[in-house]
C-alpha cells in the first residue's frame, strides 16, 4: 500500500516550497543459501521493508490538506528496515504518478537489494548502497535506482545498528540514504506494425558527474532464449573532437548520442521492424561506480486482410454452396474466426459452428501467417434475405472486423441465361468429343 506524506513540509523552509513523501512497502531482497528449493533452501530470501521517497515535487492542485505526515517509531527498533531516500538531485521523472498512485488505485511494486558498486575499492564499506526497483501496476513508470548512504552526526551517542543489515541508523531508527543514479521507462511495453517504426522508451539521471567520466549505454534484445546486441554507445560526459562511439549491431536501430549525453535520453529507435525484432529489449546504462537497467517489450503486430470467397451469395438449385472467409499475412498467431447470420425470422444473430472448417495456418517468407474458414451453406436453412457474417478478431485490430454477405433470390432471366450456358457448354464439348 502506499501513502502520501506531508514530511517535506517540515524540512523545506530553506527552499520555501513544500514536498512531499512517498511511502512504500518493499521486500529487502537477498541471496539465499539454498539451490531454487533443493535441499530445503531457497534461492532467494525476502525481508519486509520500507522505504521513504523524501521532497517528491507536489503539484500545485495538490492539497496540502490530503497529505498525512510521516511519523518515524517512537522507539527505534534495530529490526526494522526504514530506508529514508533524499531525492533532490537527481530527481524522480514522472513523480506525480507516484504521488497519484494510491488514489488511483494502482499498487506499486517496491523491491530493494544490497548493490556493489562497479570498480570500486577493495575493503571498501562506507558508504553502503542499495538497488532497488519500482513499478505501477498498469504501466506509465518503471525506476530502477541506486541509493547511497549519507553519515552520520554521532556526537550525541553511539548509533544504533540495524541488526541484519549491521548499518548504523539515525536517532529516529531509519537508515539515511540518498539517490545517485536511476535509470527508467515510461512504457514497459510497446506495439508497433510490422514495416514501421518503434520508439522504446529510457532515460537516465545522476548526481553531477566528475569531469571526463565515462558513460555507457548497450540495448540488447532478449527473445526465446537466445540473445543479440542491438546497438552500443561508448561516450565521455565531456564535449570530445572524435564524438561517442557508436556501434549498431542491428541495421536501422539508432540513439540520439547527443541527447544522451546532453538529456540523459537513452531511448532506442528501430526502423523497418520484422518479425524477428520482437521479444524484450534491455536498456543498460553504466558511469562511473553506476550500472543499472530497464526491460521494455516489444510487440509487432501486423493485421489481418480479410476477404470473403464470394461476391454474390444466391442458390441456384437445392445443392450446397461453400462460403470461404479468407484471413491473410497477420501477426500474432492469434486469431479468432466466427460464423453468424441473421434471417427475416431472427431476433438475434446465430452463432454457426456446424459445417465450419479451419485449414491449417501457412507462414509466409516474412513470418506472417494466413488462415480460412469455410462454411458449408444449405438453401433450406439460409433462405433469401439471411445475412451471412465472417467475424474476425485480433490483437493488431482495435474492434473485430466483419464482413457480409445476403442470400439473394434468383433472378428469372438470370436463371435461363445460366441454364443456356450450361447447355451450350454441354453441346459444344459433346460435338468436340464427337
Amino acid at each position: 500500500m502506499l501513502e502520501m506524506l506531508l514530511f517535506g513540509y517540515l524540512i523545506t523552509s530553506v527552499s520555501g516550497q513544500g514536498g512531499a513523501d512517498v511511502v512504500l512497502s518493499c521486500s529487502l531482497v537477498e541471496e539465499g543459501s539454498g539451490m531454487g528449493g533443493m535441499g530445503g533452501g531457497a534461492l532467494f530470501s525476502r525481508t519486509p521493508a520500507t522505504l521513504v521517497l523524501r521532497n517528491l515535487a507536489v503539484t500545485p492542485d495538490l492539497s496540502p490538506d490530503t497529505l498525512t505526515p510521516f511519523n518515524p517509531p517512537a522507539v527505534p527498533d534495530p529490526d526494522n528496515i526504514i530506508l529514508e531516500a533524499k531525492v533532490e538531485s537527481p530527481e524522480i521523472p514522472e513523480a506525480d504518478l507516484l504521488l497519484h498512485a494510491d488514489c488511483n488505485e494502482q499498487e506499486v511494486t517496491c523491491e530493494i537489494s544490497r548493490y556493489f558498486p562497479r570498480n570500486a575499492k577493495e575493503g571498501s564499506t562506507e558508504p553502503a548502497y542499495f538497488i532497488g526497483s519500482l513499478q505501477i501496476e498498469g504501466g506509465g513508470l518503471s525506476l530502477t535506482f541506486i541509493l547511497q548512504t549519507l553519515p552520520l552526526d554521532q556526537s550525541d551517542r553511539p548509533a544504533l545498528m540495524q541488526s541484519k543489515l549491521e548499518l548504523p541508523l539515525s536517532q529516529s531508527g531509519t537508515l539515511l540514504t540518498e539517490v545517485v543514479f536511476l535509470v527508467f521507462s515510461r512504457s514497459e511495453s510497446h506495439s508497433a506494425p510490422l514495416g514501421g517504426v518503434a520508439l522504446l522508451d529510457c532515460g537516465f539521471r545522476q548526481q553531477a558527474p566528475p569531469p571526463g567520466r565515462e558513460l555507457g549505454l548497450e540495448w540488447r534484445l532478449q527473445h526465446r532464449g537466445s540473445g543479440r546486441k542491438v546497438l552500443e554507445i561508448r561516450a565521455g560526459q565531456m564535449e570530445a573532437e572524435e564524438g561517442p562511439a557508436v556501434h549498431v549491431e542491428r541495421e536501422g536501430s539508432s540513439v540520439d548520442a547527443a541527447l544522451l549525453v546532453g538529456q540523459g535520453n537513452a531511448s532506442l529507435t528501430l526502423a523497418r521492424l520484422k518479425v524477428s525484432d520482437e521479444g524484450t529489449y534491455i536498456c543498460t546504462v553504466s558511469t562511473g561506480l553506476y550500472q543499472a537497467q530497464q526491460v521494455i517489450q516489444l510487440h509487432v503486430t501486423q493485421p489481418p486482410h480479410v476477404s470473403l470467397s464470394e461476391e454474390k451469395l444466391v442458390f441456384w438449385d437445392e445443392l450446397p454452396q461453400k462460403l470461404s472467409c479468407h484471413c491473410k499475412n497477420y501477426y500474432p498467431l492469434d486469431v479468432q474466426m466466427e460464423w453468424f447470420s441473421v434471417s427475416s425470422t431472427d431476433s438475434e444473430p446465430r452463432v454457426l459452428s456446424d459445417q465450419v472448417s479451419l485449414s491449417s495456418h501457412r507462414q509466409h517468407s516474412d513470418r506472417t501467417m494466413s488462415i480460412s474458414s469455410h462454411l458449408t451453406l444449405h438453401p433450406s436453412a439460409f433462405p433469401p434475405g439471411t445475412t451471412v457474417t465472417c467475424r474476425v478478431t485480433h490483437p493488431a485490430l482495435d474492434t473485430p472486423l466483419s464482413l457480409s454477405l445476403t442470400v439473394e433470390t434468383p433472378e428469372p432471366d438470370s436463371y435461363w441465361m445460366v441454364l443456356g450456358f450450361l447447355v451450350i457448354t454441354v453441346l459444344f464439348f459433346y460435338q468436340v468429343m464427337k
